[in-house]
């Protein structure tokens, strides 16, 4: 079987069709053979269309994300799930990983790192198929024995808990049980180096979020704590910041298209940000300390100044469309009035009497 089967799943409208739109599932070598509103119907098409890949949100009616996932591993054993979750979903979205769960998006995800995260299913889906077909030593990772222990899971869930002390409890344990086994100190060196470096690659798969590769040149436990207190830091700093990052984007977006009389949170949300528009407006009022309306209004109005001081010939409803106002300067006029105290001709007649 030379092609790659995919399904959508996501109750948000413009989510699903965002996704199946924005890939080009022809050069990416997959099928896009169908999409789900909630997690019941992709069961029903899971059954139908027997996937090979799953991109499923986590919270949806019906059934959800993780009782999808739980149960559609049942039917097939050899699907891939790609999970999308939105801010402040963590918890649900590292439960996915008990279902062994390997990769997740955190929304607004681009079509970039839907399409690398589409093009490693795609390596996930070929080992499943050369197991399938009794090629398993071929691909198993040579340090298979390693990760096979949940410690290396346990330790990422702690980080992605916020849960510094069992963290440290778990790693501490880890050492303890290496000991015990009788181990050498430069065999404990190597495993707290491979786990290290799976909680690394998990963090950047699944989350998006790079860290300085460092090997420990020590087996005491202080230093393996070390650097995961680094992982850590370096997870809880990136994930704060992301909201941030967010925040700067709708920015971004806002004055690209100040022109466009749609423009509206709702607007950047069906066509860039694939996000619920509420969500987008209460996180950006909590970063700002204003509701987008009125910080939509301000690059308005200051788009406006801007073009009545540098382009004075322009006429009033002329400056007007430039801000994305519909055909009608008597709006305009008053809008800016009152934002500035005065309008768009008397600020022009003021400027040119100061000059």
């Amino acid at each position: 079987m030379s092609s790659y089967r995919v399904l959508i799943v996501d109750d948000e409208r413009m989510a699903r069709e965002g996704i199946a739109e924005a890939i080009d599932w022809i050069t990416l070598g997959m099928e896009l053979v169908g999409t789900a509103i909630n997690g019941q119907q992709a069961l029903e098409k899971i059954q139908a269309l027997q996937p090979d890949v799953v991109i499923t949100d986590i919270k949806m009616p019906i059934i959800d994300g993780l009782q999808l996932i739980e149960q559609g591993s049942k039917i097939s054993s050899q699907i891939v799930f790609i999970v999308l979750s939105g801010f402040g979903e963590f918890e649900l979205a590292t439960q996915a990983m008990r279902f062994g769960v390997r990769r997740y998006l955190l929304k607004p995800s681009d079509e970039h790192e839907i399409t690398e995260a589409l093009q490693w299913s795609k390596g996930e889906v070929d080992v499943i198929r050369s197991n399938a077909a009794g090629n398993i030593a071929s691909s198993v990772p040579q340090n298979q024995g390693i990760l096979s222990s949940s410690i290396p899971s346990d330790l990422l869930q702690a980080i992605v808990d916020a849960d510094e002390a069992q963290l440290m409890k778990i790693s501490r344990a880890w050492i303890e049980q290496l000991l015990s086994e009788g181990l050498s100190l430069h065999t404990i060196q190597d495993n707290n180096n491979h786990v290290l470096s799976y909680i690394r690659t998990q963090l950047k798969s699944e989350y998006g979020i790079s860290t300085v590769h460092t090997n420990v040149e020590s087996q005491d436990i202080q230093a393996f704590q070390k650097e995961l207190g680094k992982l850590y830091t370096s997870y809880h700093y990136r994930k704060i910041d992301k909201k941030a990052m967010l925040v700067i984007k709708i920015k971004q977006l806002t004055i690209q298209h100040i022109q466009n009389r749609q423009l509206s949170l709702q607007w950047l949300a069906q066509h860039y940000l694939f996000l619920n528009s509420e969500y987008l407006g209460k996180l950006f009022r909590q970063d700002t300390g204003e509701k987008y309306t009125q910080f939509l209004t301000s690059v308005r109005m200051k788009k406006a100044k801007e073009l009545l001081l540098l382009h004075p010939t322009l006429k009033i409803y002329e400056v007007a469309e430039q801000c994305g106002f519909e055909q009608d300067p008597q709006y305009f006029s008053n809008v800016f009035k009152k934002f500035y105290g005065f309008t768009p001709n008397e600020y022009r007649k003021q400027h040119l009497v100061d000059d």
